[in-house]
């Protein structure tokens, strides 16, 4: 919680060095990044993050890692964009014989595609209006089995994978889902994907990774970055001189730290009064770590919390709460307009009056700032993957839900 800014307010001056300091955020049309920097600064407005992205351009939305949509600072857009997973050039190779279009005319109706949208910005509906007719094609059942709905979509995914166009929001807010499609030239002009080595690319990310996440492993960085062990093994090795070995008690695993950071962690002590906050969904606190549910809960609770489909338990954080680094509860925000929340443990009732306190001021924050709030990107239903209806449909016997 220390390193990442949640036990107390960053004191510096920057958003920006926020997330140069805690990590990419998660970022494909949610509330995520706004209730990522108010748990980590104090007096945090939306418009402050809003004007850094659409009027500075100092942070830069792109899809990168396993494919996630992300908020990442503009000098690490290169490699944000070289690494990249290649899903739908896989999916292409993997089902060439079963799309009803030969490879010259994808090749044409790509090019088509970064044609229309030219050195301004276009929307699918004008992209649609503008490349040949004949090359729009419906996929079979088959296909969209595979996630290939049809030949312009999958045009414009393996546009956006080869680094060629990105995906802006229109409503200029990090939280809406209408979006204009843009040339990586238009918007990133110093940004060459292709002069990169991707061997190159992993290894400022297996830097930027160990540097937020360490003491972490070689396979925890493999896992959050979407890539084969053996290409984060040659990450690491790559910059080894600048990562340090840790012993963790338990395991036989080696843990490595970025070299800057080791005499802060080893002369580090908690403080004295107890650290409580309220972190989002996908938060980098937790999401960067491979194995979420054995480092930050208790193994009574372990059927607790990432849960999202009926009970099942999965590596994908929720919406948690926070105190002393270990996740003791599961918030949300409800259709009555609060903040509810469930504890896993009666040990925490001596902070309770804390975690109401906080999840009242975060109450305000998403009321009087954001005046809405979106989980995801896309719509997941009615309960768009909360943690609090799982518990009381599956294990909540009797679970009450606090409100604040």
């Amino acid at each position: 919680m220390h390193r990442q800014w949640l036990d107390r307010p960053f004191t510096g001056r920057s958003l920006l060095d926020v997330v140069r300091l805690t990590g990419w955020l998660y970022s494909p049309g949610c509330s995520t990044p706004y209730l990522s920097l108010w748990a980590r600064t104090a007096g945090f407005r939306q418009s402050s993050l809003d004007r850094l992205v659409f009027k500075d351009r100092k942070l830069v939305q792109v899809e990168t890692l396993r494919g996630c949509t992300m908020l990442v600072p503009r000098e690490q857009a290169a490699v944000a964009l070289r690494v990249r997973s290649r899903t739908f050039t896989a999916l292409v190779k993997e089902a060439r014989s079963l799309i009803p279009l030969t490879e010259k005319e994808l090749d044409g109706l790509k090019r088509a595609v970064t044609a229309t949208i030219g050195s301004g910005a276009a929307s699918y509906a004008d992209i649609l209006g503008a490349v040949p007719a004949n090359l729009v094609r419906p996929f079979p059942a088959g296909l969209k089995q595979l996630g290939l709905t049809g030949s312009l979509w999958l045009a414009i995914n393996l546009l956006k994978e080869e680094g060629r166009i990105v995906k802006l929001q229109s409503g200029r807010r990090l939280d809406t889902t209408e979006y204009t499609f843009a040339l990586v030239s238009s918007v990133l002009p110093e940004v060459d994907v292709f002069e990169m080595r991707n061997e190159h690319a992993n290894a400022r990310l297996a830097a930027q990774y160990f540097a937020v996440e360490g003491p972490a492993r070689i396979r925890d960085l493999a896992w959050w970055a979407g890539i084969h062990v053996s290409a984060a093994m040659r990450a690491a090795e790559e910059i080894r001189p600048r990562l340090v070995p840790v012993r963790v008690e338990g395991s036989r695993e080696e843990f490595l730290i970025g070299e800057p950071a080791v005499d802060q962690f080893r002369s580090f002590r908690p403080p004295g009064t107890p650290s409580v906050n309220l972190i989002p969904y996908r938060d980098p606190y937790l999401k960067g770590q491979r194995e979420v549910v054995n480092r930050f809960v208790r193994e009574e609770h372990f059927d607790k919390p990432f849960s999202r489909w009926k009970g099942k338990l999965i590596n994908d954080p929720l919406s948690s709460i926070l105190y002393d680094g270990r996740v003791v509860g599961v918030w949300e925000w409800s259709r009555e307009g609060s903040v509810d929340f469930i504890l896993f443990d009666e040990g925490t009732t001596g902070i309770e009056s804390l975690i109401e306190e906080r999840a009242a001021a975060l109450g305000d924050f998403i009321r009087n700032e954001l005046g809405t709030f979106r989980l995801q990107g896309l719509d997941y239903g009615r309960y768009q993957m909360t943690a609090i209806h799982d518990l009381r449909h599956h294990w909540g016997q009797g679970a009450q839900a606090k409100v604040s």
